[in-house]
């Protein structure tokens, strides 16, 4: 029995020693898959067997409290049947198996510790909010870079900010100002359709062709930059607001109550939002782009 083989055969025995619901056919999915990737990336050194060691302990506790399910890895020959749902799926089954080999040896353990704190952390927040960050740090513009792709905190922090950040409820009184996110870098061929807020800064847009497929968007404070990523619907998680104002849509214009706002390259409408930190959204029939006015 190899080295790899006899740590596996040891944490199978400690998942179903601690944990009353053990996973055994999820554990062992993740190390045929990513455990196999994570392995195949490292040399046969000590310091190597010691992370892939930190990497499967805390892959037990993850299956173990829950934070890794059943689908997010495939089992034999099936493909897995969800993306990750919360930042530790991401994290250790999407992300950690192919960059921590990539680290230097003596910056894994810190990156592993780094990684699970994030990760957990977020189990006190709204299920959304793990959910939209998930989403948005396996968004390939998320990590164009080498030294983004370590900076775990700072990733998660600009996310965070541009989901939390403050914003006082609209006085819907103008003046009104019109930008538009072209939802093509979400996926090419995507076609904006149904559109609701997950919270007041966070828009759900769903595809008009194909109803498993969705985008997020968190929307940035006027002059930052949005963010969108492909998602699992974010559900109207934002209760009925009687406050929100009437919003329609007209030819090349939308109205906010009786307010006239000229939508540039509006053609046909199908789908608006508001939300009560000022925004609205709306989709079109002939267009991949998101239209979002903003007011005070």
């Amino acid at each position: 029995m190899s080295d790899l083989e006899a740590l596996a055969t040891h944490h199978v025995r400690e998942g179903e020693r601690r944990f009353s619901r053990w996973d055994a056919a999820l554990f062992e999915a993740l190390l045929a898959g990513p455990g196999k990737r994570l392995a195949a990336g490292l040399d046969g050194s000590e310091s190597s067997l010691r992370a892939f060691e930190a990497w499967l302990g805390l892959v037990v506790e993850a299956i173990g409290l829950g934070y890794i399910r059943p689908g997010v890895v495939g089992e034999g020959d099936a493909p897995r049947v969800r993306r990750p749902e919360n930042l530790v799926e991401w994290l250790f089954v999407d992300m950690l198996p192919d960059t921590l080999p990539t680290v230097p040896i003596e910056a894994r353990m810190g990156l592993l510790a780094k990684a699970w704190n994030l990760g957990e952390g977020l189990f006190g927040e709204p299920p959304w909010l793990n959910l939209c960050v998930a989403s948005a740090m396996a968004a390939p513009s998320a990590s164009a870079s080498a030294g983004a792709r370590f900076d775990l905190e700072g990733r998660l922090l600009r996310i965070l900010d541009a989901a939390l950040a403050p914003r006082a409820r609209s006085t819907w009184k103008g003046p009104f100002v019109v930008r538009t996110i072209d939802l093509r870098e979400v996926e090419s061929a995507f076609l904006p359709g149904r559109v609701h807020f997950g919270a007041p800064t966070l828009v759900c847009v769903h595809d008009r062709k194909r109803p498993d497929l969705s985008a997020g968007v968190l929307l940035g404070a006027r002059g930052a930059p949005n963010l969108a990523f492909r998602s699992p619907c974010l559900a109207d998680k934002v209760e009925p607001d009687p406050s929100l104002p009437t919003v329609t849509l007209g030819q090349a214009v939308l109205y906010v109550s009786d307010a006239r706002v000229p939508l540039p390259h509006w053609k046909r409408g199908h789908s608006v939002a508001a939300s009560r930190a000022g925004l609205v959204v709306a989709t079109a029939l002939d267009s991949q782009r998101l239209w979002l006015v903003e007011s005070p």
